[in-house]
């Protein structure tokens, strides 16, 4: 994917994932991970969306979601051994988010052999 296709693609996910739900959360919607670090259905769908597009684009990258991190502590190393991989933060500023703050992002960032080559904030 070129750099210009990354982006549509973090665009393309808000408007699908997170936009539809902006000041309009239900409490059954917004979950902690741990006290006072709040994930939302918002965060998972767009990460699992924008993992499947990366992962179709470049099957042997490893893509380290803040969510899927949660979930699977070893993919940490996964990443940190990766010749290329992607960060995903579907949400950051999941608190703004859920208080109807407009002070959200949603941030990709990619590297080849350890190094930040691109990175991408929408």
């Amino acid at each position: 994917m070129d750099t210009d296709a990354v982006l549509q693609l973090l665009k393309d996910v808000s408007e699908e994932a997170i936009n539809p739900r902006f000041r309009s959360l239900a409490d059954a919607e917004i979950h902690e991970k741990n006290p006072g670090d709040l994930v939302t259905d918002a965060d998972r769908e767009a990460e699992k969306l924008l993992t499947a597009a990366l992962l179709g684009a470049y099957p042997d990258a490893v893509v380290l979601g803040e969510e899927a991190h949660s979930a699977d502590p070893g993919l940490m190393d996964r990443y940190l051994a990766a010749e290329h991989a992607f960060t995903v933060d579907p949400v950051d500023g999941t608190k703004n988010f859920v208080h109807g703050s407009p002070d959200h992002a949603v941030m990709v960032s990619e590297t080849v052999g350890g190094q930040a080559v691109r990175a991408w904030i929408w």
